[in-house]
C-alpha cells in the first residue's frame, strides 16, 4: 500500500501525483527539490553562460530537458511530448515533470540538463484508475455507427475531482496494478468518514533501467590497474591513484612543456605530478646543446623543502619509465665542510633532486658542478622562500649567471615555481628572474594577494552591523565605484537592501528568489558611471557565479565567509582590478584599486586567528585590540587540549612547528605532568627504543637494588617450568611475551576484529622498554598477578640541545640509524636537568668505559657530540630555557607574533586563561565560546568608543593597475580543485 498526494487531475485516465510513502520507496525531501530549483536557476541564469553549448542537438519527442516557466518564474525539468511548427518558429509541448503542468516553449529556449540535475527522480508521476474506461461514444459524420472513445466525459472528471479533492477525503492510498507507456494503473483507496472506498492507484513515471544505463554511460567502470594490456606508464599512474590532470595542471602542463617560465599556485601545489610529466617530456625531447655536452653537472635541478620530499620525489622519478635515460639522482649533505668537497655528481645524471641548503654547500665547495644547468624547479616554492630565503637568492643569482653567457644563447632556460600559496619571495622571483612568465593561480584567496587587494577589518557587534556598514560607505567617492555587499542568505540580502536603498544611493539586489531579474541587474551594473557615483549591489554567495561580476572595486563581507574558498570567490569579483606583475612600470608605484572590507562581529570570534594570519600576509594594518583578542582566542583553544599529551616537538626542541594544527598540548597540566622521576642528579640510563636522534625510551638503572632485574629473573624462572598461553586477549590487560631468551611484559593497546586469518595480531606496548609493535595473539602468555605489581619501567629520555639541520621538522633517518646502532642496549651516564610526568630531559649523556686493570673510567663518546658530528644535527642552546618558560607559564611578548606568522606558528608561551577544572570537555568548550563572545563584545564596545566615526570606503588617490591577463572560469565540479576560477597571466 502506497500513500500518494494528488497534484493534478486531468481525467480518470490521467492523474498526476507524488508518492509520499511506500515499501521500498524513498520519501522525497522538499528541501532537496528546493535546492535543485535554486541550483538550476543560478546555473541557467548565468550571464556569461554559453547557451549554444546547452542546446540539444535534436529536439524530439521524449527528450528530457530544462525549460523556463513564466508562471513559476523558474527553470524546470521537463519532457518533450511533441514538437510542432508554429507560425514563426519550431515549438515544443513540454511536460514539467516536477509540477505536472504542460507549457509551450520555443525550440531555442530548450536547454540540455546537466548530469547533477538528474540525480533526483521526477517528483510528479502519471497514474490512471485501473479496471475502468470512458463510456463516451464517438460518432463519425460519414458513418452511422458509434464507436467507444478514449476521451473522458467532463462529468466523470468533475466527480473524481470532487471525490479526491473534497473535504470528505482524508487519506489517499493505492495499490499498483500494471505500468504501460509510462502510466501506472492503480487501485485507489480513499478514507471517507472512517470508511475506506476502493478507487485505483499509481506507479512511477520514470524507467529505472534507462536511468541505470545513463549513469553507466556517464560513470564507466574504472580501469583495472593490474590489467596486462595497459601501457606501463598508465599502470604507473593508476597505481598512484592519479585520475588525470586537474584544472590547474591543464593550464600548467602546456606552459612547462613549451619551456616557458611558469608559476603555479594551487591546492595541489605540493604534488610533484603538477609539473613532473611535462618536465620529463621536455627533458626527453630537448637534446643537450653541443656547447654544453663537454661540461659537467645536471641539466635540471629540483629544489625541495626537506629530505622527506627529496626521497619521495626520487622514488616517483625512479618508478617512472620515462626517466631511464635521465638517471635522476638525489643528494643530501650535512654541515660537514669536507663532505661537499668530496661529492661527485654522476656524469650521466641529467636530473638532480636536492634541497637549497645542500645545493648552497655544493656551490660553495664546487661551483663548476652546475655548468650545464638549464632548468631550475622550485618544489613548494612558498615553503622554500620561508625556510631558506638567503640560499634561494644565492642559487637564483648563480643560475642567472650560468644561463646568461654568450655561449648559452641557443640553450633552453627555464624556471618553474610550484606552491600552494603566493608569497613575497615568489613575487620577487617573477620580477627579477623570470622572462615572460606564465602565472597560473587557482586558489582565489591567493590570487587576491597577487592582485594586491587592500584588506580592511571593521569590528562591530552583530546588532550594529547595519549602522557600521552604512557609516563605512562613501556615497560620493572621488572616482566611480562599484561596491558588492555579500550576505549569507536571501533574508539577509533583503534586510541589507532595505537599509541601503533608503540612503538614496542607486542600489541593486540579487538572490536565489529573484533569478529572473538577473539580466536586468547585470545590465544596470555594467553601465558606465561617472565620477562621484556609487553603485551598490547586495547579493548572496550562491549568486556570485551566476552574476559573473569581475569589475567590482570594493567587496563588503556583511556575512562572514564560512571557508577560505568562499572568501576567495568573493574577492575574485574584483579580478579586473587585480595588479599584474607584467606591468613593471606601474606595479610598484600604484595603489590598490580593489578593496575588501570584512565586518567582524562577536559571532565570528573563533575565526579571528585565521583572519589575522591572512591579513598579515596581505600587508594590512592590524588593529592592536584585535591582536590582543587573538591572543586570548589562542589561549582559549589551548585550554581545550588539557587532556591531550604534551606536544612531542615542544618536548624535543622547545617549540612547536605549527600549534594551529597540532592536536597536542602546549602547556602544563599539573594533574598529568606531575614528575615521576628526580629532576636533577646523575643517573645511569639504558636506551632500548630509539625513536629519533635525541628521543629514546629505556630504563633508569638503579646502581644499588634494581627491581626490574629481580622481576626479570623471577619471570624467567616461572616460565621455564610453566607456560600458559592467553585464552582471551583483552584490550588494556597485561601479558607476557618471549623474545629469544627474555620474557617481556606487554599491555595490549588494540585488538582488531578477527577475520578469516588463522593467527590474528594485536598492538602491544612493551611497558618496560617503551616500544609499541604488533605481535601475534597466540604468542601472548598469561602474566601471574605477582608480576603485575611493579609499574612499567619505561621512561622517555630526551637529550637536550640538539635539533635537525637546516630547520628540518624531523630527523634524517641516516643520523637516527647511526645513533641507534651506537647507543641501543648500552648503559650511559646522564645528568638529569628536568623531569615532567614520565619524561626526563638529560644533558649530557655519555658512554663510560672502564680501563682494563684499573678503577678508572673514561668517556668513550658523548651522544650530543655524535649527533653534531654526523652533519645532520646542530646545536639548540635555547632548548632548556624555552622549556622552562613554558612549564613556568611565562607569557612571552613574541607569542602574538608567532600566532600571526604565516610560516611556522608556535605557541610555546601560552598559559591557561580561562580555568574550569571541574567542567567536562564539552562544558569547557561551551564556557570558552561564551567567554570569547563576551570579550569580543567588550572589545568592540571599547573600540567604538575610541573612534568617533567610521573610515569611509573609497578608492585610493593614486591610479590603479588594470590586470591585462586572461581570466578563465571552470565549470568542472568534479575536478580535484572543485568549481573554481583561474587567474592566468601570460
Amino acid at each position: 500500500m502506497l500513500e500518494i498526494q494528488i497534484i493534478k487531475i486531468e481525467d480518470p485516465g490521467c492523474l498526476w501525483a507524488r508518492v509520499l510513502k511506500g515499501p521500498g520507496i524513498q520519501p522525497d525531501s522538499p528541501e532537496e527539490y528546493e535546492n535543485l530549483r535554486v541550483k538550476m536557476n543560478l546555473f541557467y541564469h548565468e550571464v556569461d553562460l554559453d547557451v549554444q553549448k546547452l542546446k540539444p542537438a535534436e529536439l524530439k519527442e521524449g527528450l528530457v530537458c530544462v525549460v523556463f516557466s513564466l508562471a513559476l518564474k523558474s527553470w524546470c525539468r521537463a519532457v518533450v511530448e511533441s514538437v510542432f511548427q508554429g507560425m514563426v518558429e519550431t515549438q515544443a509541448w513540454c511536460l514539467l515533470v516536477d509540477h505536472g503542468d504542460r507549457i509551450i516553449v520555443r525550440a531555442d529556449d530548450v536547454r540540455t540538463p546537466l548530469e547533477k540535475f538528474l540525480q533526483l527522480p521526477f517528483r510528479v508521476r502519471r497514474f490512471k484508475l485501473a479496471g475502468i474506461r470512458p463510456m463516451t461514444l464517438q460518432v463519425p459524420i460519414s458513418e452511422n455507427t458509434a464507436d467507444p472513445s478514449s476521451t473522458w466525459d467532463s462529468s466523470a472528471t468533475k466527480y473524481l475531482h470532487n471525490l479526491l479533492q473534497g473535504k470528505m477525503s482524508t487519506l489517499v492510498e493505492a495499490v499498483l496494478c500494471e505500468t504501460q507507456a509510462g502510466c501506472s494503473a492503480i487501485e485507489l483507496y480513499l478514507t471517507i468518514n472512517n470508511t475506506k472506498v476502493n478507487c485505483v492507484y499509481m506507479t512511477l513515471f520514470c524507467h529505472p533501467q534507462n536511468t541505470g544505463l545513463l549513469m553507466q554511460f556517464l560513470n564507466p567502470d574504472p580501469l583495472n590497474p593490474d590489467q596486462e594490456s595497459l601501457d606501463a606508464k598508465v599502470r604507473f599512474l593508476l597505481w598512484r591513484k592519479y585520475n588525470g590532470p586537474n584544472v590547474a595542471e591543464s593550464y600548467c602542463w602546456p606552459a612547462v612543456a613549451r619551456g616557458f617560465d611558469t608559476v603555479l599556485v594551487s591546492h595541489s601545489g605540493d604534488n610533484p605530478l603538477s609539473y613532473i610529466p611535462p618536465l620529463l617530456m621536455l627533458l626527453q625531447t630537448v637534446s643537450v646543446v653541443s656547447s654544453l655536452a663537454a661540461r659537467t653537472g645536471p641539466t635540471a635541478v629540483i629544489l625541495c623543502p626537506g629530505w622527506e620530499k627529496v626521497q619521495t620525489l626520487l622514488e616517483l622519478l625512479e618508478d617512472s619509465k620515462a626517466t631511464y635515460n635521465l638517471h635522476p639522482t638525489s643528494v643530501l649533505l650535512g654541515v660537514d665542510q669536507e663532505e661537499p668537497k668530496k661529492f661527485k655528481i654522476p656524469r650521466n645524471c641529467q636530473l638532480l633532486v636536492t634541497t637549497p641548503f645542500t645545493m648552497m654547500r655544493l656551490l660553495d665547495a664546487q661551483c663548476f658542478l652546475f655548468l650545464r644547468l638549464c632548468h631550475l624547479v622550485l618544489d613548494e616554492a612558498d615553503v622554500l622562500y620561508s625556510q631558506a630565503p638567503e640560499q634561494m637568492s644565492v642559487i637564483l643569482k648563480h643560475f642567472q649567471k650560468v644561463v646568461s653567457g654568450e655561449e648559452r644563447s641557443s640553450c633552453p632556460r627555464q624556471i618553474i615555481a610550484v606552491g600552494s600559496r603566493w608569497s613575497a619571495g615568489i613575487e620577487a622571483l617573477v620580477r627579477e628572474h623570470m622572462i615572460y612568465p606564465s602565472v597560473i593561480i587557482t586558489v582565489m584567496e591567493e590570487a587576491a594577494l597577487y592582485g594586491r587587494v587592500h584588506q580592511r577589518v571593521q569590528l562591530c557587534l552583530d546588532c550594529d552591523k547595519i549602522s557600521v556598514l552604512l557609516g563605512s560607505l562613501d556615497f560620493h567617492p572621488p572616482k566611480p565605484q562599484k561596491t558588492l555587499i555579500i550576505t549569507n542568505s536571501a533574508e539577509e540580502t533583503e534586510h541589507v537592501y532595505k537599509a541601503v536603498v533608503n540612503t538614496a544611493v542607486f542600489t541593486l539586489k540579487a538572490h536565489e528568489d529573484v533569478t529572473d531579474q538577473f539580466d536586468f541587474v547585470i545590465d544596470q551594473w555594467r553601465k558606465d558611471i561617472s565620477r562621484g557615483t556609487q553603485v551598490i549591489l547586495v547579493t548572496t554567495n550562491d549568486c556570485l557565479k551566476a552574476l559573473g561580476i569581475r569589475d567590482a572595486t570594493c567587496v563588503v563581507h556583511y556575512g562572514f565567509p564560512s571557508s577560505p574558498k568562499l572568501f576567495g570567490s568573493r574577492l575574485f569579483c574584483m579580478s579586473e582590478h587585480f595588479r599584474n606583475l607584467s606591468d613593471m612600470d606601474h606595479a610598484e608605484s600604484s595603489s590598490p584599486a580593489a578593496q575588501s572590507v570584512l565586518l567582524l562581529s562577536e559571532l565570528n570570534a573563533r575565526h579571528v586567528c585565521g583572519v589575522l594570519r591572512y591579513l598579515r600576509r596581505s600587508g594590512a594594518l592590524l588593529p592592536p585590540e584585535l591582536l590582543q583578542f587573538a591572543l586570548g582566542v589562542q589561549q582559549a583553544k589551548e585550554e581545550q587540549k588539557t587532556d591531550r599529551p604534551l606536544c612531542s616537538s615542544l618536548k624535543s626542541f622547545g617549540f612547536c612547528r605549527d600549534s594551529t594544527v597540532c592536536p597536542d598540548r602546549h602547556m602544563i597540566n599539573k594533574s598529568l605532568d606531575h614528575p615521576k622521576h628526580p629532576d636533577s642528579g646523575t643517573v645511569m640510563v639504558l636506551p632500548l627504543c630509539i625513536k629519533s636522534a635525541n628521543v629514546y625510551s629505556g630504563r633508569i638503572v638503579s646502581q644499588k637494588d634494581d627491581c626490574y632485574e629481580t622481576l626479570a629473573a623471577e619471570m624467567n624462572a616461572h616460565y621455564a617450568s610453566e607456560r600458559r598461553c592467553a585464552v582471551e586477549v583483552l584490550k588494556g590487560e597485561l601479558y607476557a611475551i618471549q623474545e629469544e631468551n627474555i620474557y617481556n611484559r606487554v599491555r595490549v593497546m588494540e585488538v582488531p576484529e578477527k577475520g578469516e586469518q588463522l593467527f590474528s595480531s594485536v598492538t602491544a606496548c612493551f611497558i618496560d622498554e617503551g616500544r609499541t609493535q604488533e605481535v601475534k595473539s597466540h604468542q601472548l602468555l598469561q602474566l601471574p598477578p605477582q608480576f603485575q605489581d611493579l609499574p612499567g619501567q619505561a621512561v622517555e629520555l630526551i637529550l637536550c640541545r640538539a635539533q635537525p639541520v637546516d630547520g628540518e621538522v624531523d630527523w634524517n633517518p641516516k643520523v637516527t640509524r647511526a645513533i641507534s646502532q651506537k647507543i641501543r642496549g648500552k648503559l650511559h651516564q646522564a645528568r638529569v636537568v628536568m623531569s615532567v610526568g614520565n619524561t626526563v630531559w638529560v644533558d649530557p649523556m655519555v658512554r663510560m668505559t672502564r680501563v682494563p686493570g684499573l678503577k678508572t673510567y673514561i668517556n668513550e663518546y658523548n651522544v650530543h657530540a655524535e649527533i653534531l658530528a654526523s652533519g645532520f644535527g646542530v646545536n639548540n642552546p635555547q632548548h632548556l630555557e624555552l622549556l622552562k618558560r613554558v612549564f613556568q607559564g611565562d607569557e612571552n611578548a613574541s607569542t602574538l607574533q608567532h600566532l600571526t606568522d604565516d610560516r611556522f606558528i608556535t605557541n610555546t608561551q601560552i598559559s591557561l586563561m580561562f580555568e574550569s577544572p571541574s567542567s567536562s570537555s564539552q562544558q569547557r568548550v561551551e564556557v570558552i565560546e561564551d567567554v570569547l563572545t563576551s570579550k569580543m563584545r567588550d572589545l568592540v564596545s571599547s573600540h567604538n568608543a575610541m573612534e568617533s566615526r567610521q573610515t569611509p570606503i573609497s578608492p585610493q588617490n593614486n591610479s590603479a593597475v588594470q590586470c591585462n591577463g586572461v581570466l578563465k572560469d571552470s565549470d568542472d565540479d568534479d575536478s580535484s580543485e572543485g568549481s573554481m576560477n583561474i587567474v592566468r597571466l601570460v
